[in-house]
C-alpha cells in the first residue's frame, strides 16, 4: 500500500522554509530545513541536522512567502509537532543535495496561521 493512501490527512507537495526547536531542550538552538509536503495532520521536511529523535516534541514555524491576491505580506504557520521518523535522503530522491535527512512530523493539534 502506498504511504500517501495510509495518511488520514492529504498532503500538499510544497516547499516552505521551516525552523524548529526541541521543546524542553537545554539549548535554544533552532534547526532549519525545507518542507517537502505539508498537510493538516503533519509534514515532511529535509534538513542537514541529524539530531532529531522519534518521539521528540518540536515547536515548528513555517515561513509563508507573500502571494499576490492571497497573502499580500506573507505569514507564518506555527504549532507543536512530534517526530515520527527520520530518513537518510539520497541525491536521486530529492532536489536537494545528498547528506540531507528527512524528518516526518505529526502535529499535536492544528497549527495556526499568523499574518
Amino acid at each position: 500500500m502506498d504511504q500517501d493512501e495510509r495518511r488520514k490527512y492529504k498532503r500538499l507537495g510544497t516547499k516552505f522554509d521551516i525552523s524548529c526547536r526541541e521543546v524542553g531542550s537545554a539549548t535554544e538552538r533552532a534547526h532549519s530545513g525545507c518542507t517537502i509536503n505539508v498537510g493538516t495532520g503533519g509534514l515532511y521536511f529535509e534538513t542537514k541536522d541529524v539530531s532529531f529523535k522519534p518521539g521528540s516534541l518540536l515547536e515548528v514555524e513555517l515561513s509563508i512567502p507573500p502571494k499576490r491576491g492571497l497573502l499580500e505580506f506573507g505569514g507564518r504557520i506555527s504549532g507543536f509537532a512530534r517526530v515520527l521518523r527520520t530518513d537518510s535522503v539520497s541525491a536521486e530522491n530529492t532536489a536537494l543535495a545528498s547528506g540531507k535527512y528527512g524528518v516526518a512530523l505529526q502535529f499535536c493539534r492544528s497549527p495556526r496561521l499568523c499574518l
